[in-house]
Order: structure tokens, then sequence, then C-alpha cells
């Protein structure tokens, strides 16, 4: 039996025919993929750098003042988007701070890592309770029972345990001392005394609405540190309560240092950071200040 001739045959075509045309994408599917694909980045981006600031550095904080000046808060503002000076000294809902991540610490042995002029989280011996003068409570572990009205301040370490530090408000200009810093000088046990270097000069506090930067107006009282205390400043020494008023602070009340500056955030009227994940996208603004 004779097979019935094919289509091709019947129209005499021997080739095979030819494939149908590719339709040609619409823009905005091409828009949309894209959108798609840099959402999924961002997503990706973003979570990698809240666990690695979670995980690297696991205790955030933010700076509530001026003290620390121009370290910290040089570039912070209020509501409005005027800049804050660095005479400001209570805070207020809606400025706009510097917000960042300290290493928490625990343990007695990270604080041998502790340096001269690192930046520290630490509560005063006044935010803890105490027995008598001098004399602290703890609880059934052995730490430090914190009063409820306890709010962490952020300090620069100046004296280390066994030195002794006495700070002198100096009128004098020089190399190793000036009116913005005034004079510490430092007697580490029987070696020769050190008179430390400033980090700021007048020229890092500029005249603000015409009220003109003095510097420290009073010194403060010669102090030995014991084996587990720290003496610590504010950089804006004319406006920062520290060791120079509230005494040298016991090893135990540091916990921690910071390190990064991830952006800023602006205070509520509870005066602490509204919750903000916007310095999460911009990881190339961080500043380290450890």
């Amino acid at each position: 039996m004779e097979e019935a001739p094919t289509e091709y045959e019947v129209k005499g075509e021997l080739s095979a025919p030819k494939p149908a045309k590719k339709k040609k994408r619409k823009w905005y599917g091409i828009v949309i993929d894209v959108t798609l694909a840099l959402v999924f980045i961002t997503a990706i981006a973003v979570s990698g750098n809240i666990i690695y600031l979670s995980a690297a550095y696991d205790l955030p904080f933010f700076v509530n003042g001026m003290s620390m000046y121009p370290t910290l808060n040089k570039d912070a503002t209020d509501k409005t988007g005027k800049p804050l000076s660095w005479a400001r000294g209570s805070n207020h809902s809606g400025d706009f701070v510097d917000y960042g991540y300290a290493k928490g610490q625990e343990n007695v042995e990270w604080r041998s890592s502790l340096k001269r002029y690192d930046i520290v989280i630490t509560y005063y011996p006044e935010n803890y309770e105490t027995v008598s003068p001098g004399v602290y409570k703890r609880d059934g572990n052995g730490k430090l029972i914190l009063r409820s009205s306890a709010k962490s301040k952020i300090k620069r370490i100046i004296g280390l345990p066994g030195e002794t530090v006495k700070f002198d408000a100096s009128t004098e200009d020089g190399e190793l001392y000036n009116r913005a810093w005034g004079k510490t000088t430092i007697n580490p046990g029987k070696e020769n005394e050190e008179i430390l270097k400033p980090l700021y000069t007048m020229a890092d506090f500029p005249d603000v609405d015409g009220l003109k930067y003095v510097g420290p107006t009073s010194g403060a009282p010669e102090v030995t540190l014991g084996e587990d205390q720290y003496y610590v400043m504010g950089d804006n020494r004319s406006h920062s309560s520290d060791s120079r008023n509230v005494g040298a602070i016991l090893g135990e009340m540091i916990v921690g240092k910071a390190y990064l500056v991830t952006g800023k955030q602006q205070l509520g009227d509870d005066l602490t950071p509204k919750k903000s994940w916007f310095y999460y996208f911009t990881p190339w603004t961080y500043r380290r200040i450890g």
C-alpha cells in the first residue's frame, strides 16, 4: 500500500518549515526583572550587614549629648537641621545623634586589652546600688547592681590601672598641652611622668552663634588608680562630667569598647533613638572610632 504524500511533498516543498519568529520582549518586562534582581541583591546585602554588625559588634550605642565632641556628634543636628554646638548641654527629642556599635564584654580578662585613648561605654559609680560609701551591692552572681535610673556614658580612657593622674586647666599652648584640653600628667609607677599630648586644639571648637570656646577652667585632684580602676574623660573638656568629678571607674563598670559609628538616629520623646533601618543601607558611611 502506498503511503499518503506528506504535506511537504504535496506542496512541492523539500525543506523543513522555518522556525517561528521570537516575540520581542516588552520593555516593562525587562524593567520588572531588573527591579526584582536589585531587590534581591539589596535584601541579601542588608541581611548580611545586620548579621555582621550583630555578630562582630554586639553592643549598639547612641551618643546623647556633646561631651565627646568633636570625636562624636560633630555633625549632630536638631530636627530643623540646625547643627548642634559643642556647648549644647541637655539633649532634646528630635535631635539627630551619632549611632554606632561597641563590643560588649563581661569577663575580667578582656580589660587587659584596653589602652589609653580607647573610647568605652561605661557607667559611673553613682549608677550602682551601694551598701555604704564606696561599697557596692552585688547580686547572686557577684555582679554590681545598677540603679533603675542608670544611664550609660561614652568616654575616653586617659588613666590606666596603677597610674597617677593629675589634670590642670592650663592656659599655655604648646606641643604637649594646650588651652582646649588642659594639661594631663601621667605618672606610671616609678617611671618618669608623662604629659599627654592633646588630640584637639582650640581650632577644633569653632565659635557658635558668637559663643567662644574657653576650654576647661578648673583642674582636678591628683588620683592614684587601683589595680582595676580607670580614669575617663570626655573630649569636650569644658562640657563633660567624668572622672574629674565622679572619680575613678571600676573596670567592671566598663561594659564595652566603641568601634564604629554607623550613622545618625533621631531621638524620640523618651530621648532614645527612633527605630530606623536606613543606616543598614549605607555601610560605606561607617566610621571607625576605635
